[in-house]
């Protein structure tokens, strides 16, 4: 099963562990079920990346 990256819009075949069903999934109605998010490891690791980034303090000049 082939998936596209909501970031970078590379197709990628998403791990075994990426793939999973939630709970929610069972109880909400089938009108509103949504696609799932899909970001490739390569924008995940940018992201987090990023992310750890701004949160670090600016250094001084």
């Amino acid at each position: 099963m082939e998936i596209r990256c909501m970031l970078c819009g590379r197709i990628f075949v998403p791990d075994a562990c990426d793939i999973g069903d939630d709970d929610d999934d069972l109880f909400s109605p089938p009108e509103k079920k949504k696609k799932p998010v899909s970001i490739c490891q390569l924008c995940q690791a940018k992201l987090k990346h990023e992310a750890d980034k701004t949160q670090k303090p600016p250094k001084p000049v």
